[in-house]
């Protein structure tokens, strides 16, 4: 039978957080079970008391298999950007056009 630990503080908050991530959106169904699973380890491997040096690696080696890591996401080639905002380009133009609009002094 498996013993279910009380969810550690900072693995909630990495779930809550990857949750509102960017990458989200690209996640699959299959993607966000093995996030649960490696959590789930995650979760048992820090409530342990003295997790290993061994555990640990595992867990990490499970976060970047999920391209958690922006070091991972480097060298994987992807590199996610803020899309463009169009209100504030749209700005920006408007306040080049006034500022040609003026005459000099």
């Amino acid at each position: 039978m498996l013993s279910i630990d009380a969810p550690h503080p900072l693995i909630v908050g990495l779930w809550q957080t990857v949750q509102e991530s960017c990458e989200a959106a690209f996640y699959s169904d299959a993607d966000w079970q093995r996030l649960r699973l490696e959590l789930w380890y995650a979760n048992h491997t820090m409530s342990s008391g003295r997790p290993s040096a061994q555990a640990w690696d595992a867990v990490q080696h499970g976060l970047s298999e999920l391209l958690i890591s922006p070091a991972v996401k480097r060298r994987s080639g992807i590199e996610l950007r803020p899309s463009a905002d169009a209100d504030a380009d749209a700005a920006v133009s408007m306040i080049g056009k006034y500022r040609q609009s003026l005459k000099p002094v």
